[in-house]
Parts: structure tokens; C-alpha cells; sequence
């Protein structure tokens, strides 16, 4: 079977591409980093450090890759039996129009093969969000074809990255944890279920994709804005200061409290993901660096994502929440002036205020007390040495 990957990044090299070549999936990248693609079919392979109690390599090979702007992409597309992405979050809806065009080359020279596209990133529900994007720029007269034939299977996917993926300047070695997951939403495949190493499949999908935004997404970010704040430099240091696992564990739990009562997750079980990963947390092996945790505050202080939306949930379950305000504060805090987003969220708390922020960009009423704890503890974590990037 035919695959075809967008994004030749860490995560598309580390995890998709591996689980998919080693699935026995004939792969194809597709990159707008030309040096990448270049490497790649110069070599065909490249590999993996896997870091885990105890370290080891796998050679990834048989692969190629394609500019993502070459002309010759569409009908690749067409030809697929599976397509999955790793762009990126904030730029998967730029794909539309290329993966539309591949659909219309489809229909038009009649190639009948089912297709399945699985976006994997950090977004809740990414594939039928990219779906909407192809409808939207797709003559309604391909709407019927594309309903019947190509399958936007959401995920929820699951893998740390090392940061330091250097090694004798190959471009295309990448380290990643041992741990690693892929849930797919059952009743979105088009045609057979394609066999993919480590995929599990799930009717009840949501409450997977809001079991790792609110547990692992949400305590990677705030062990990353506290770990900046006490001056560390990764995940692993920053997860040993006693006040921040302190931190990063309540909030867990108090995310979980929510989870339990959306969906009635056990709470057995729950406390044993949660202390799962906080041990991948302390992987000493894995350079996790707090810069790129921290990235894109404003997306992570929107009101449905990782830090806002557990706090929400709190308030409609009525929970504790101490420690998720804390990790709000903490967010708000965060400087980089190389960071788009960030630059703008300290733009607007100087300029417009923290009320201004905590209703306009995350969306809470001014009215909850939760909108004075948070302001409490940012004008505390103001006073600490803050780390300027």
C-alpha cells in the first residue's frame, strides 16, 4: 500500500514515518524544506535514536520525498491509500487547496482506489477540521464523490521529541521516547482499516483527544512557563524542582476531575496515566527544551485548548482549580521577543491589561473569581526572576 506523508519534520520522521514504513506502507514524504527532501532521496533512509531506560537505534529506509510545491505532488495523491500529516496545527488548513486539487485529479482520470487522510497534530478533531477546508475550496459538484471516497480520520497522537536531534550533521536523525501512541476514530475509515503498528482504534474518540489535551498537554505547557520562570532549560530539570511537580500534579489531577466526570474515565486508571507521564517527564535521556514547549502562548491560552479550557470544565463540574490558575498565570508571564505570539501577548497585557487578555483572547466573563486568582498570581510570578528570552 501507497503512503504519503506532508510534514518531513521530527514528528512525520520520528513517529508517523516510522510506525508507516515499518506497517510495510511504501512511503512517500512531502516537504517545503527543499534541503530535507533533497537528503532524503539522496538517501533513502535515515534514523531514529530511540531513548528509553536504555537507548537504541532504528534505521528507517526504502523511503523518498516530493517538494511539496512540485507539480508532479497531485497525482501522487491521487495514487495514495493513506495520507498523513505533521505540519503543524496553525498551518494544516494551508493543504486544502493542494490535497483538493489531488481529489478533482482523481475523480478526473478515474482512479477508484479509497483514500484515507489522518492529520496528526495537536488540534482537537484536526481531520474534520481539514475536511471542512477541502469543502470549502472543492466544487460542490466532487462533495458527493469526496463523502463517498476519501475518509478525514481524526486522531489523537502521542510522542516527545528531543530537541537535540544533532549527530555528525545528519539532517535527518531525530531522537524521540520510547513511548509512543496513535487512537484513530473508527467510524471515519473509508473502506478497510489500514493495519498500522501501534494504532488503536476508539467510537469515542473525544474522550481520548481530551484525556492527553487536558493531562499531557496541559502539564507539558505548564511545567515548560513554570520551568522558564525558576530559570531551567528543559522538561526534565524543570519536572525535578519540588514546587513545580507540585504544581504540574494538581493541575493534572484537577484536569482529571473533569475527565472523570465528561466521560467517567476510572480514576484507577487515570492516576496511572497521569504518573506515566510525569515519568516521561523525567526521561533524563530527552532533551525537552522549555523554549519550544512555550511556544504559540496565545493558542495555548485560548478557551479550548490546554490551559483555559480544564478551567472551564472546572467551573462547569464545580473542582478545585488552584493549580491550573497557577499554570495560567505562569503562561502569562512568558516572554520571547523571537516568539510572534508572545511578542503580542506582552504587547497587550502593557498596553490593554490582563483583563483584557483573559476575556478577549481566552474568553472568560470578568466575573468569576477564577479571573482575579489568575490575575493574584501573575502579579506574584512577576516578582520572581524571570528568565527573558
Amino acid at each position: 500500500m501507497k503512503a504519503l506523508h506532508f510534514g518531513a519534520g521530527n514528528i512525520g520522521r520520528g513517529f508517523i514515518g516510522q510506525i508507516l514504513v515499518h506497517s510495510g506502507f511504501d512511503l512517500t514524504f512531502s516537504d517545503i524544506n527543499k534541503e530535507i527532501v533533497d537528503t532524503i532521496n539522496m538517501y533513502k533512509s535515515y534514523e531514529i535514536e530511540i531513548l528509553g531506560d536504555t537507548s537504541y537505534l532504528d534505521k528507517i529506509d526504502g523511503i523518498k520525498a516530493i517538494y511539496v510545491n512540485d507539480p508532479k505532488i497531485i497525482p501522487i495523491i491521487a495514487e495514495m491509500d493513506i495520507i498523513t500529516i505533521s505540519v503543524g496545527a496553525n498551518v494544516i488548513s494551508s493543504l486544502a487547496n493542494l490535497i483538493s486539487k489531488g481529489i478533482i485529479y482523481k475523480i478526473q482520470n478515474k482512479k477508484n482506489n479509497l483514500v484515507n487522510i489522518l492529520a496528526c497534530e495537536n488540534l482537537f478533531r484536526c481531520s474534520s477540521v481539514l475536511k471542512q477546508r477541502v469543502l470549502n475550496v472543492l466544487s460542490i459538484e466532487y462533495h458527493e464523490y469526496l463523502e463517498k471516497n476519501v475518509g478525514f480520520v481524526d486522531t489523537v497522537v502521542d510522542r516527545i521529541v528531543s530537541f537535540n536531534n544533532t549527530k555528525k550533521n545528519k539532517i535527518l536523525f531525530v531522537r524521540v521516547e520510547e513511548f509512543k501512541e496513535i487512537i484513530c476514530d473508527i467510524n471515519q475509515f473509508k473502506g478497510s482499516i489500514p493495519n498500522i503498528i501501534n494504532m488503536k482504534l476508539s467510537s469515542n474518540l473525544d474522550a481520548y483527544s481530551e484525556r492527553k489535551l487536558f493531562t499531557l498537554n496541559t502539564g507539558h505547557a505548564i511545567t515548560a512557563y513554570l520551568g522558564l520562570l525558576y530559570g531551567y532549560n528543559n522538561i526534565y530539570n524543570a519536572i525535578l524542582d519540588h514546587d513545580i511537580y507540585n504544581i504540574v500534579y494538581g493541575a493534572m489531577k484537577e484536569s482529571g476531575n473533569v475527565l472523570k466526570f465528561r466521560y467517567g474515565l476510572n480514576e484507577n486508571k487515570h492516576s496511572n496515566y497521569i504518573n506515566s507521564i510525569l515519568h516521561r517527564f523525567k526521561n533524563s535521556f530527552l532533551v525537552d527544551d522549555l523554549i519550544r514547549v512555550s511556544r504559540n502562548p496565545l493558542r495555548k491560552l485560548s478557551n479550548n485548548d490546554r490551559l483555559i479550557k480544564p478551567i472551564l470544565g472546572t467551573l462547569e463540574y464545580k473542582c478545585s482549580n488552584i493549580n491550573l490558575v497557577k499554570g495560567v498565570a505562569a503562561a502569562l508571564c512568558y516572554e520571547n521577543n523571537k516568539d510572534v505570539e508572545a511578542v503580542k501577548l506582552n504587547f497587550l497585557i502593557n498596553s490593554k491589561g490582563i483583563n483584557y487578555v483573559l476575556s478577549e483572547i481566552s474568553g472568560l466573563d470578568l466575573a468569576l473569581p477564577v479571573v482575579t486568582l489568575i490575575t493574584e498570581y501573575f502579579y506574584f510570578f512577576k516578582k520572581l526572576c524571570i528568565r527573558k528570552i
